[in-house]
């Protein structure tokens, strides 16, 4: 072999190492790069989006035995407003049971007309609604839980307790500051058919409770709602505001607590059809 040989195998031989090399120390570089962002996407969600509403769920039944007097004031597109009072009482039963009666106060058209749920299971509940100038109660059914609470851009569904977690899927998309509070931003799809097709919610890291929710049709947001004013009362995060928009109607309606107490520990005698349909709302 020739000296011009053996310089041409010889860079043959260098020239498949360099690629070689370049090869192999690309694919771990590749191989390092995917595991620091899977590392980074770990560290980041340490808890899964069923796990962020587990806790959402948790506070929410916990402030179940309580009585809450509400102002609601819903404005129109127009500029208009119109001003109601409510009381609303809960009380939790089981560790899945719960009861809920609402009754307005004012104006006087709505006086007296009330809300009652009895829940046997997250998943199992009865609804009913009374309106005085019928002088009848009626059922409300499953399918129309979405549908607006009295007028309001509310929705029974959102006057109502926690929901059966099974009945959705939670998928985080990312973490947000909204108000100064760190939150977990959290796509919620329902398994089963509702009004909305999803929704997106700001949950609070600290807190467990919604700082904003949006709700949507397909693609098209429809209802937007924002909830502020937080205080801890007996330990538990309350929101004192909440504004539900209709971005379909520019409706939209806002709640004032002006008084809440927790661990009412109500009786069972105050949550019947006869105190619905009564008006007649004892505490004894």
């Amino acid at each position: 072999m020739n000296k011009l040989t053996v310089e041409k195998v010889l860079s043959g031989v260098t020239n498949n190492q360099s690629c070689f090399l370049s090869v192999s120390w690309g694919g771990v570089i590749a191989v390092t790069i995917a595991m620091m962002i899977l590392t980074l996407v770990s560290v980041a969600y340490s808890m899964s989006g069923r796990e962020i509403y587990e806790n959402v769920h948790a506070v929410r039944s916990k402030a179940l035995d309580r009585k809450t007097e509400i102002t609601m004031v819903l404005f129109d597109k127009g500029g208009g407003k119109r001003t109601r009072t409510l009381t609303e009482f809960s009380k939790k039963v089981d560790t899945q049971a719960y009861k809920i009666l609402v009754v307005f106060n004012s104006p006087a058209d709505l006086k007296d007309v009330g809300f009652l749920i009895h829940a046997r299971t997250f998943a199992d509940r009865d609804i009913w609604a009374y309106f005085p100038e019928y002088k009848r109660i009626r059922r409300i059914p499953t399918n129309s839980q979405d549908d607006s609470f009295f007028g309001s851009d509310f929705s029974y569904d959102d006057f109502s307790g926690p929901p059966n977690l099974e009945d959705y899927s939670f998928k985080i998309l990312s973490e947000e500051v909204l108000d100064g509070k760190s939150c977990y931003v959290v796509e919620v799809i329902p398994k089963v058919k509702r009004k909305y097709t999803r929704y997106i919610a700001w949950i609070a890291k600290d807190l467990w409770i919604h700082m904003k929710i949006e709700y949507y049709q397909e693609d098209e947001l429809y209802r937007e709602g924002i909830f502020k004013d937080i205080k801890i009362i007996d330990g538990i995060p309350t929101p004192f505001k909440a504004n539900m928009v209709n971005k379909k109607s520019n409706h939209a309606t806002e709640l004032t607590i002006e008084n809440i107490k927790y661990n009412t520990n109500h009786p069972d005698g105050l949550f019947t059809q006869r105190s619905l349909e009564g008006g007649e709302v004892s505490e004894k």
